[in-house]
């Protein structure tokens, strides 16, 4: 991954990006406001002429809000399909932050805006195919089995009771496939960012990480998914009773709603995170040690590195050859040691008197 500063988190960890996981937050909870805004206005104008106004859809049993979507159902068509166009619309431009939130999570220290948007931008095509596809094999999957549970709840040798348990047991089948394919896609995705590959190599490297290590990936999904569905049933239970029979039991109820939505957003992060790190184990390591050049020396602190070689002489710049040795000789005919003359060695003054009594003698 090519990040702006140059730097790559060796373990990528959800709490060093709080800021950008509440980004992530914010756009998914504008997105909410635009799916929900049509049937808010619709429900909305169906019991606008009550006193307590639409606090009475929450009542116990429904039936005010059973009977406002009867008679809304001539204008629920139409935003129906409005907000499933929507909707979809929504499900692409979510991989823009996404990308962003993939793209932070693996880089090291401050993250500037220009950087989320690189990383937003940078995967987009391979995320859309990634999406594409994991769409179409979650429907085929969850489609065949529904059906192959249909097919065995009216065989007549099985009874009313034996049926339902028959297809509640192949729908939770096809959910749990479709859950393991939304793993699958998310390391995906994970590989996508953090190698900058594309959609065949992404699914390969996701393959190989899946191969390494299944029952960690599983393991590390699923206590991230159970603890969110408990902040989530929290979040329900809480929220029923505080109650919304004034606006400030509303407002509060929303921002108990809000905290298990923003921590289960947070524990989607954790989870991404932990998709990077095990990608990490699969694509090619890299350094991220500088280079340094043939031409500067080695640093001295550096005592196995190998000395500088000498720059060979080019073609346009010929280094003049060596100067034969008796030349250099004959210039400085002193420093020559065959011309000069060898210094007597000194005799010692015993040896002078022997040979001087010789000579006497």
């Amino acid at each position: 991954m090519n990040h702006a500063q140059g730097t790559i988190e060796d373990r990528p960890l959800a709490r060093k990006r709080p800021g950008v996981v509440l980004l992530v937050y914010a756009f998914r909870l504008v997105a909410a406001f635009l799916l929900a805004w049509p049937f808010a206005v619709t429900l909305g104008g169906a019991v606008s002429g009550y006193p307590r106004g639409d606090a009475v859809l929450f009542d116990q049993g429904g039936l005010l809000l059973l009977e406002a979507l009867r008679r809304s159902t001539g204008a629920l068509r139409p935003s129906s399909a409005s907000t499933l166009l929507l909707f979809v619309l929504v499900c692409f431009v979510s991989l823009l932050p996404l990308g962003a939130l993939l793209g932070a999570l693996g880089a090291k220290g401050r993250v500037a805006a220009r950087d989320l948007g690189a990383w937003a931008l940078r995967p987009l095509g391979t995320f859309s195919l990634l999406l594409g596809a994991a769409a179409l094999i979650e429907a085929l999957l969850g489609g065949v089995m529904i059906a192959i549970g249909n097919a065995f709840a009216r065989r007549q040798t099985i009874d009313l009771r034996a049926a339902d348990q028959v297809r509640v047991g192949f729908v939770a089948a096809a959910i749990i496939l479709v859950l393991l394919v939304s793993v699958f896609h998310d390391i995906a995705r994970a590989a996508a960012v953090r190698g900058e590959l594309g959609m065949r190599a992404s699914i390969k490297r996701a393959f190989a990480a899946v191969r390494s290590a299944p029952l960690a990936l599983l393991a590390g999904w699923f206590w991230r998914a159970a603890l969110g569905a408990v902040f989530l049933g929290a979040a329900v239970v809480l929220g029923s009773r505080i109650g919304v029979e004034r606006k400030a039991q509303v407002f509060a109820a929303f921002l108990v709603h809000q905290a298990s939505v923003l921590a289960v957003l947070f524990l989607r992060a954790s989870w991404l995170a932990a998709a990077l790190r095990h990608v990490d184990r699969v694509l090619p390591q890299t350094t991220n040690e500088p280079v340094v050049p043939v031409s500067l020396p080695a640093s001295p602190a550096d005592d196995d590195a190998e000395p500088p070689r000498a720059a060979l002489p080019s073609a346009a710049d010929p280094a003049e050859p060596p100067a034969p040795v008796d030349d250099l000789l004959a210039e400085n005919p002193a420093k020559n040691p065959s011309t000069e003359a060898p210094s007597p060695l000194p005799v010692p003054a015993d040896e002078k008197i022997v040979v001087e009594e010789r000579l006497d003698a």
